[in-house]
């Protein structure tokens, strides 16, 4: 009888978190259809094994829709970065197609990827954990954290294999 008990709990307790995976998921997805234009500010904190204070940079980013994303770093220096769908450098080609989607939701339906969905009272969380490809190499996972109010991502969080952790948070947008 127990079991019968615990079989049943387990059966409506997994059908209740893959509800609230896909209800997470939809709205995120919502949220990329729509989604057409960005500018806020952010913080980016690098903290590397070999040093002992976290590498601090701020700036602001720009993305549209069908242009071009700008990511003008303001301190400790100056520093634009633009981020187009193609580079001629294979490394930088890798970052702006992740970058890109990010922004687009196309991460969330990339199978090299496993992808869990969570919340709080204030927020949407996705951890992405690499299975395959290039990022599993050297990524452990990345946290996208979205502010469940408006629906716009507020944390990016990528641990790397060797424990270095890379938080950027989005603010005023």
């Amino acid at each position: 009888m127990k079991n019968k008990i615990f079989i049943s709990l387990s059966i409506l307790l997994s059908n209740f978190v893959y509800s609230q995976d896909i209800s997470i998921e939809i709205k995120l997805q919502e949220h990329f259809t729509n989604l057409t234009y960005i500018e806020c500010k952010y913080k980016q904190e690098k903290e590397l094994s070999m040093i002992k204070e976290p590498l601090v940079s701020t700036g602001s980013f720009k993305y549209e829709k069908r242009g071009v994303i700008s990511w003008e770093q303001e301190t400790p220096f100056k520093k634009i970065y633009l981020i187009s769908g193609e580079s001629d450098n294979k490394f930088d080609n890798y970052i702006n197609q992740f970058i890109i989607s990010i922004l687009t939701g196309r991460i969330l339906n990339d199978k090299k990827l496993e992808i869990t969905y969570s919340e709080d009272v204030k927020s949407y969380f996705v951890l992405l954990t690499p299975k395959k490809g290039p990022m599993k190499k050297n990524i452990k996972d990345v946290m996208l954290t979205f502010n469940k109010e408006i629906i716009t991502l507020s944390q990016l969080e990528i641990v790397s294999k060797n424990g270095d952790v890379n938080k950027i948070n989005f603010f005023d947008n």
